[in-house]
């Protein structure tokens, strides 16, 4: 096995881990959205996402990638945004 071939191989691994993640965090924003619903509450609360980025920012070993995963967080939660509106929307209509 090449060594770029054993590298891809890490990434596939890693990728595997973060598709079970991702899967995971939907499935509790539906629960969040869900609770918003309830108590009439918005999708967006921005400070909430500052948080969550200055948080994971903070959680960093090499701060090389600080931009990088500020951008990553940023557009997971515009990928939430999106999946909580649409089953409020659901949830609505």
């Amino acid at each position: 096995m090449s060594e770029l071939e054993q590298y891809r191989q890490e990434i596939d691994a890693i990728d595997q881990d973060l598709t079970r993640l991702f899967e995971a965090r939907l499935k509790t924003v539906l629960k969040v959205g869900e609770y918003k619903i309830q108590h009439d509450l918005p999708v967006l609360d921005a400070s909430r996402e500052q948080k969550v980025i200055e948080k994971n920012v903070g959680r960093l070993e090499d701060k090389q990638f600080e931009e990088e995963l500020t951008k990553f967080f940023q557009s997971m939660m515009d990928i939430t945004k999106e999946t909580q509106t649409k089953m409020m929307d659901k949830k609505v209509n």
